[in-house]
């Protein structure tokens, strides 16, 4: 399967099929720890899950507790 190119979207997300990210998974999460650039795993062309660091998903559980989410 040839690798496909994450398309960024309006939002600030990468875009990129599942069926793609297994080949560009290291360069993937370097993106995502060494860049900021988070990439959301799509099927059909819907996100099913987003890669981000841990800083993120610290920094929102946060800003949910403050907020009462």
């Amino acid at each position: 399967m040839d690798a496909k190119t994450p398309e960024m979207q309006a939002d600030g997300i990468q875009d990129l099929p599942l069926t793609h990210a297994r080949a560009q998974l290291t360069q993937l999460i370097e993106d995502a720890r060494e860049r900021q650039v988070f990439t959301a795993l799509t099927e059909r062309g819907r996100r099913r899950i987003c890669l981000v660091t841990p800083e993120f998903v610290d920094r929102a559980r946060q800003l949910m507790a403050e907020h009462g989410d």
